[in-house]
């Protein structure tokens, strides 16, 4: 009974406009107690890099779950590199079918959970606890915070559902699928640069966006007044442009490049590196320019 009953949740997802349409998901009172997805308390691994957990307290067993998601809005400097199910005690470790679709431009996440599709597996069990990890990378380092919450443009096919294998009766078990409780979350960035402090040292942060298409936007950071050179190199080591020259003020700083060589004249697509020297600092980079 659960095979086939975890096998045609893998079909809603997979086929959502021919299926969902009439499961209606997500729209249904939860028929237990409450169960709720929400976010763990944010990490800082390393620079600009942010971890979030998404959790999930839940009183029945779950066989799937649908949670589309949006981080922020969409000219926020803030990028998902990935969506980790890999890591111990995860509680869909053992799920057949883990799924992520990330739009960085749309700032959005799909995520998709069914525990059998091959071959049976043990649904997840009541409890609460981190069924992924979201790892991102803040590019601007003006922002304080952004928004986790609900990503509502891909309804009806997918909204935010637990399917939970529950027991009907005294021997027979049916699949339920209901809409858990969700409050948007904002992830306050608990970095240096998040308000008036200076950064402690010198740093050359990743363009963004790389790849790009006619424009991107160097970071760097100075913890005191300097006299910077930023100068763009095609892969050949030859200097094609000269962004900065002269003396900059401590801080975060941003500098844009329009994929224009010194004589204002659009380079060709290509590798390029970028080198920033500040006072003794100094450090090199690439870009790639897609046309």
């Amino acid at each position: 009974m659960k095979r086939t009953l975890t096998l045609a949740v893998l079909v809603a997802f997979l086929v959502p406009a021919f299926v969902f349409a009439a499961m209606a998901p997500g729209s249904r009172p939860d028929p237990g107690n409450p169960d709720k997805v929400y976010f763990g308390e944010p990490s800082f691994p390393a620079d600009n890099k942010v971890v979030v957990a998404i959790n999930v307290k839940n009183d029945e067993p779950v066989t799937a779950l649908d949670i589309p998601l949006k981080y922020g809005n969409p000219d926020e400097g803030v990028i998902l590199e990935k969506v980790d199910f890999e890591f111990p005690d995860n509680r869909v470790g053992n799920f057949q079918f883990k799924f992520s679709k990330i739009n960085d431009k749309a700032k959005t996440v799909l995520i998709g959970l069914v525990s059998s599709a091959m071959s049976l597996e043990e649904d997840m069990q009541p409890g609460s606890g981190p069924v992924a990890y979201l790892h991102f990378t803040v590019t601007d380092d003006r922002m304080t915070e952004f928004t986790l919450d609900l990503d509502n443009s891909k309804a009806p096919s997918h909204t935010l559902t637990l399917i939970e294998n529950r027991v009907v009766g005294e021997n027979g078990r049916d699949v339920i699928d209901f809409k858990p409780g969700f409050t948007p979350t904002p992830i306050k960035l608990d970095r240096a640069g998040s308000g008036a402090t200076l950064p402690k040292e010198y740093s050359l942060r990743g363009n963004y966006p790389n790849p790009f298409n006619a424009k991107t936007v160097i970071s760097f950071a100075l913890p005191k007044e300097s006299r910077v050179s930023l100068d763009i190199y095609n892969i050949l080591g030859q200097k094609v442009k000269t962004l900065v020259n002269g003396m900059m003020p401590a801080g975060y700083q941003k500098i844009e490049w329009d994929g224009t060589d010194h004589n204002g004249l659009g380079v060709s697509s290509g590798v390029y590196l970028y080198k920033l020297k500040a006072d003794e600092f100094s450090r090199v980079n690439r870009m790639t320019l897609l046309k």
